[in-house]
């Protein structure tokens, strides 16, 4: 009975570690994946050794490594997100700018300067959800608008 509970927790690690791999291949290169790796590499070897308690510790703290590095992947993804947004928000206010906008449209474009404003100090205080909401908010108010020569 013990050999198969640790089997089944070797075999669940295997797949949290192959999950982890699919999510995004160079934002698993940190210390917490290497280290479940390793540490699972340890529990499958203590395993064929016979020695399942430790198969089962290993097992155990891989599953918490590959949980932070899960995290990481999560946090790191949402920098991405918000980096993206923020830029494409940043280029959109930018262009209305330089080739100016209808008048009747000129109050979203300054609308759309402030929250732009905002995206990037929320960005920049690692607020980056709030800095999303920022960035799609530019983009919403910006979706609106006309250029002087679509007259």
């Amino acid at each position: 009975m013990m050999k198969k509970t640790i089997l089944m927790g070797l075999v669940v690690l295997g797949l949290l570690v192959i999950a982890s791999t699919a999510t995004a291949q160079s934002l698993l290169d940190n210390p917490n994946y290497r280290k479940a790796v390793e540490l699972q590499r340890q529990a499958e070897a203590a395993y064929a050794e016979g020695d399942y308690d430790a198969a089962r510790e290993y097992s155990r703290q891989a599953k918490e490594y590959i949980e932070r590095s899960n995290t990481y992947v999560a946090e790191r993804l949402l920098v991405y997100r918000a980096n993206s947004l923020l830029k494409s928000a940043r280029e959109r206010v930018s262009y209305f700018k330089s080739v100016g906008v209808q008048p009747e449209y000129q109050g979203y474009l300054d609308q759309a300067e402030k929250d732009l404003a905002l995206a990037q100090s929320s960005y920049d205080a690692g607020r980056y959800e709030e800095s999303i909401e920022y960035s799609r908010k530019v983009l919403a108010g910006i979706a609106v608008m006309k250029t002087v020569q679509q007259k």
